[in-house]
């Protein structure tokens, strides 16, 4: 069976500065950088024949940084973007979760911030592209977001619901899964 690696990008600007960042475009900070390079020695034999990452500016860079020393070939999609946030992208972070019925949109499974993704939106999204690149054979690195992440590991792992919001990964946190094709249809 194959294993699937899934890291969390670097710091972000947005991580520092406390907004919620979603769909939005920010940069990964020095420190950042520095967990991305620091990541590498999660790649441990058998290396992933591939990796694949959002085409957010925060995970693809941590990805390009990650696989600097690697001829891992690297596939790069929108499908892996974090939860859309809708209304509450750029607003500050400590001020959606101080407010209960927003946090609780946030933790919920099915509940959406307006204009916005719920985790099982975001999980239908990256599954069913990830499913159109699963096979039974190839390891795969997967670079993107703490949101994107917990969907497709609640999915995978057959979490129920209320627990999805019980863990957030830490900048370049890594996770790994045994995944067999069918698990992804």
């Amino acid at each position: 069976m194959p294993t699937w690696t899934f890291l969390r990008h670097g710091q972000s600007v947005a991580n520092v500065e406390g907004w919620i960042a979603g769909h939005l475009d920010t940069p990964l900070t020095a420190l950042g950088e520095q967990q991305a390079v620091a990541a590498r020695r999660e790649l441990i034999p058998p290396l992933p024949a591939r990796a694949v990452c959002s085409d957010l500016l925060r995970a693809h860079h941590t990805a390009r940084l990650l696989l600097a020393e690697q001829s891992i070939p690297l596939i790069v999609s929108p499908r892996l973007r974090e939860r859309h946030c809708g209304a509450w992208q750029r607003r500050s972070t400590q001020a959606i979760v101080a407010d209960p019925d927003r946090r609780q949109c946030l933790a919920s499974w099915t509940q959406r911030p307006p204009r916005g993704e719920s985790l099982l939106d975001v999980a239908l999204r990256a599954v069913g592209w990830l499913s159109t690149i699963a096979d039974s054979t190839q390891d795969t690195l997967v670079v993107a977001h703490g949101a994107m992440i917990r969907a497709v590991l609640a999915a995978i792992d057959h979490l129920p619901r209320e627990q999805v919001d019980a863990w957030h990964p830490s900048n370049c946190e890594t996770v790994r899964r045994d995944v067999s094709a069918h698990t992804w249809h």
